[in-house]
């Protein structure tokens, strides 16, 4: 990693210890809203982090996959409930590769500048239509929408005459509902959205949005494997302090070859995950980054969990409690590792297009 990179994950990990300790992790937790609306401008205007991959054009600072991979590790050690994520990952993301360039020139500088926020809808019934006076006209359920509390844009891939396309959505307009959903981990919320009769912009070249999302989902894969790196080496840190200070029979626990051997292996996979993740290269064609996005994602869902089960197994009986740390990242760990369907899953269809490539 090259000496700018590390001069700003130092910046952004002071930056965030402040912003985002453990007991701001906890209050937002509780918090209706859950997340900090002044943290989120800070964010903006002190390192430019919802810019990061927007380029100068559109008010970001341009950068490549690499320092944006390296945010959301650093946001995923501090277990970073806001909405990050939905708005950069997914939203941000999506208009850029529409090519929408009216679209663009609107939101983007506005997300750069930390007055917009995003959440994606990129499964459900969701269909549009024209109405009677020529608008798009959108109806619907979308499941699991990250962050659609926080959003003031909501962005829809919907099925339509010309076949799939994007269409944007104000969540205050008539016949919007965003109902929360019940979830383990509720540093990320999600909700069901429904929209009945809904005035809709579409976005974009009619019905060429399908391979648009699958390309943008896929990058979302990588993004939440870069945040699931950053919980695993947190995690393990907090195991090996532990292990280091807490003492059975007149010696720290660390000091027994199990308990060795235990986090070594997950030392292993923490490395590891990071390795994968930073080699992935965002220049390949859609295909080779699917085989790329579904290898990591899989194997870091996996290898984060594990950390984390080891974590709460090396802490004993206070690794199970609510009021410890371990306890949610190993939320935090499941509940990542089933967004956008599970490691079994997608070595399915690894496996489908291997096969379909030969």
């Amino acid at each position: 990693m090259s000496d700018e990179l590390d001069d700003f994950r130092r910046s952004l990990r002071g930056f965030l210890a402040r912003v985002s300790p453990e007991s701001e992790v906890r209050r937002l937790m509780a918090d209706p809203v859950g997340f900090e609306p002044s943290t989120w401008q800070r964010m903006a205007v002190e390192l430019g982090l919802p810019g990061v991959a927007i380029p100068e054009t559109y008010g970001g600072q341009g950068f490549g996959g690499a320092e944006s991979r390296l945010v959301f590790e650093e946001l995923g050690r501090v277990l970073y409930g806001g909405p990050y994520f939905a708005t950069v990952a997914l939203g941000a993301e999506l208009l850029l590769r529409l090519g929408d360039e009216r679209a663009c020139a609107e939101w983007l500088p506005r997300i750069a500048d930390g007055y917009l926020r995003t959440a994606v809808a990129l499964r459900g019934d969701l269909r549009a239509r024209t109405g009677a006076d020529g608008a798009w006209v959108l109806d619907g359920t979308a499941p699991h929408v990250v962050d659609a509390g926080a959003a003031s844009l909501l962005l829809v891939v919907a099925r339509t005459a010309d076949g799939v396309d994007v269409l944007a959505v104000d969540p205050a307009e008539e016949g919007v509902t965003v109902t929360p959903s019940p979830v383990l981990d509720p540093t990320r919320r999600q909700a069901v959205v429904r929209f009945d009769g809904v005035r809709a912009r579409r976005l974009g070249r009619p019905g060429q949005a399908s391979a648009v999302a699958a390309r943008v989902r896929d990058q979302a894969m990588v993004a939440l494997a870069a945040e699931q790196t950053g919980g695993a080496a947190r995690a393990l840190e907090l195991t090996v302090e532990h292990a280091s200070s807490r003492e059975q029979f007149g010696r720290p626990v660390g000091g027994f070859q199990a308990v060795k051997h235990l986090c070594a292996e997950r030392l292993l996979d923490v490395e590891s995950m990071r390795s994968l993740v930073f080699a992935v290269d965002d220049t390949r064609d859609d295909d080779a980054f699917a085989v790329q996005a579904r290898t990591v994602r899989a194997f870091c869902s996996e290898a984060y969990f594990r950390v984390t089960a080891t974590a709460v197994q090396v802490h004993g009986g206070i690794g199970f409690t609510w009021e410890h740390p371990i306890g949610l990242y190993f939320k935090r760990a499941k509940s990542s590792e089933l967004l956008f369907d599970g490691p079994a899953t997608q070595r399915e269809e690894l496996a489908d297009r291997l096969l379909t490539a030969r």
